[in-house]
């Protein structure tokens, strides 16, 4: 019997194959994903021009430029999405179209079979972002020169990891409701207004700002916006790397018992195909 690096690679692979494979049959929805993220690109390049006017001392920190500071809140916020909703949304699209029992008898063990799923999105959110940030500096001429590409390689593990954490709990949860779980909604709705993504968290009142730092969104945000734009080292970032490395901590061994918990629950109760 393969072991579980060898099979996780080849349910991987699998799995990647059927994603190629969907997306050479809807090729419109990747079209229309494409095109509305850049609708919100040029948004914020019109929005830019109209605050950049004068000096804004909320951008100081952040090398004063409102395009980069939005366009790198947009490509972050996509990776939360991605980490809080792709397992769910896998889950509850198998409970309903009633291939999740199916999924569960492959010979390869049930955790690596959902498990594939958000590791494929974040490695395609990851390559999106890259290639939104290199288009932004080609056709918008957003600069990041200064970027410290050996922090931002700390950095994105420390992120990707407590995404990953808040995902398996959002799956976990949907498994043992069977129904859409609206924690992803009620996450996205607050860190869009606490995290800091199209304006700084110093606009915001104190007791918010105190608030914001319960969110992993808002370090996630701090810790990739200045090594990005102003080029800071991980020993800058410090304390901004402790809190998301805390948040992993706490949340992926947090959701990854919610997950094996809902998961073995199922099985038990035989709801694996109940919506």
């Amino acid at each position: 019997m393969p072991s579980y690096p060898r099979w996780f690679f080849r349910v991987l692979l699998a799995f990647t194959r059927r994603e190629m494979a969907e997306l050479a049959r809807y090729r419109m929805a990747f079209l229309i994903r494409f095109t509305t993220f850049g609708f919100a690109v040029l948004s914020l390049y019109f929005f830019s021009r109209f605050i950049g006017v004068g000096q804004n001392p909320h951008l100081a920190r952040y090398g004063g430029n409102y395009l980069a500071f939005g366009v790198v809140g947009l490509l972050v916020t996509e990776l939360q999405y991605v980490g809080v909703s792709a397992l769910a949304f896998r889950v509850r699209m198998a409970q309903v179209m009633g291939y999740l029992e199916a999924q569960m008898a492959t010979p390869a063990p049930a955790w690596m079979v959902l498990g594939v799923a958000p590791v494929y999105e974040f490695g395609a959110a990851t390559l999106r972002s890259t290639a939104y940030i290199v288009g932004a500096a080609l056709l918008l001429g957003v600069r990041f020169d200064a970027a410290n590409v050996p922090a931002i390689l700390v950095i994105l593990p420390l992120v990707l990891l407590a995404f990953g954490g808040l995902g398996l709990l959002t799956a976990g949860l949907t498994m043992m409701a069977r129904r859409s779980n609206p924690v992803a909604t009620i996450l996205g709705a607050a860190s869009m207004f606490l995290s800091g993504v199209v304006y700084p968290i110093s606009v915001l009142p104190t007791w918010l700002q105190k608030v914001s730092a319960f969110l992993p969104l808002t370090h996630a945000l701090e810790a990739l916006r200045q090594a990005l734009l102003l080029g800071r080292s991980t020993l800058e970032l410090a304390p901004t790397l402790y809190a998301l490395a805390a948040f992993g901590a706490v949340l992926t061994p947090l959701g990854l018992m919610v997950f094996v918990r809902a998961l073995r629950r199922a099985r038990i109760d035989g709801s694996l195909t109940h919506y």
